[in-house]
């Protein structure tokens, strides 16, 4: 049985398209680096992500203050800052909110 659009729009929008909650959330557990990010997210949320794109992301994260990187290993690792936990809190809890909200009128 295939995955209706609307469904599969969604999971897309969800996933790849909000790639910084996976990204928060993976560091919440541990200092990483992008590749092992990308493998960790599929793992962990079933999200295909592509070589680029971590990198985009944490570009954008580390701009902002929500994460930073040192270099370890000749590799460049990421850890989560303060902020980025706070960021992620209101992402989880903004998304609780809507599933709850969708969830009440199941209910009606």
């Amino acid at each position: 049985m295939s995955v209706p659009k609307p469904l599969a729009r969604l999971a897309r929008k969800v996933g790849v398209e909000n790639l910084w909650l996976y990204v928060l959330a993976e560091l919440a557990r541990g200092d990483s680096y992008p590749y092992e990010l990308a493998k960790a997210i599929e793992r962990d949320f079933g999200v295909k992500v592509g070589k680029v794109l971590p990198y985009v992301v944490l570009s954008k994260l580390e701009e902002e203050g929500f994460v930073e990187s040192y270099s370890r290993e000749r590799r460049r690792y990421y850890r989560i800052t303060e902020r980025g936990r706070q960021l992620l809190e209101e992402g989880v809890n903004y998304l609780r909110g809507l599933a709850d909200k969708l969830g009440s009128y199941l209910k009606a």
